[in-house]
């Protein structure tokens, strides 16, 4: 989980943008959440702000097990 520098308090948005700069490669929403210590929605609802405001990019893919898909998030062009 990222540690949060005591005094400073970053946001989910600070915090997720941290996670995937750090990160050398794309995430799902499932461990971005985990990193954060948040759940799975509150992610979700996260990552689709930033890419509405043209931070992130995703890319949807069918999931390794079961029905459904996952989301891959990575930072934008203004981002990295």
């Amino acid at each position: 989980m990222y540690a949060v520098k005591p005094g400073r308090k970053l946001s989910i948005d600070e915090l997720t943008l941290k996670v995937l700069k750090d990160s050398k490669r794309p995430m799902t929403t499932y461990e971005i959440a985990k990193k954060l210590g948040i759940s799975w929605s509150t992610a979700n609802i996260h990552c689709h702000k930033l890419k509405a405001e043209g931070k992130l990019i995703s890319k949807e893919e069918p999931a390794r097990l079961g029905v459904g898909k996952r989301v891959l998030w990575w930072l934008g062009s203004d981002e990295e």
